[in-house]
């Protein structure tokens, strides 16, 4: 085909660009993860790290806040997750986040349940305690 001077230069379109899925954001999908890791993790560090601090107070009260704070963690995160299966679809996400929520729930409500019974045990030796020292006298 011989080209013409005096026409102008054929139009070229572009390739056509296909449009990407918006990415599918990971944040509920590791949010359900971690609610279900974190009873796990506390379960963990009650288990092989407390025993190694046995005796150090300051060691075992941060190794219990700790524990504590991965459950705490853990139950907002499921729920976080949950509440963005709305958005975000069902798939890979409900089953985690609904398991970690419950179990974090669960030792939440424990915990509250037991720590006025622990304190009342606490208040009882320490008078128990006291009243050994008195008769040693």
């Amino acid at each position: 085909m011989k080209m013409n001077p005096s026409s102008p230069p054929p139009v070229l379109t572009p390739p056509s660009i296909i449009a990407a899925p918006p990415p599918q954001s990971s944040f509920p999908k590791q949010a359900a993860t971690f609610s279900l890791v974190a009873p796990l993790a506390s379960f963990a560090i009650s288990i092989f790290l407390q025993p190694q601090v046995r005796g150090i107070r300051i060691a075992m009260g941060i190794l219990g806040l700790v524990s504590v704070m991965l459950i705490l963690v853990g139950l907002v995160f499921g729920i976080l997750a949950l509440v963005a299966t709305k958005r975000h679809g069902r798939a890979g996400i409900y089953g985690q986040a609904l398991a970690g929520t419950c179990i974090n729930g669960l030792l939440v409500l424990f915990i509250l349940i037991s720590f006025p019974a622990l304190t009342a045990i606490k208040k009882a030796a320490g008078k128990n305690h006291q009243q050994q020292i008195e008769q040693e006298k």
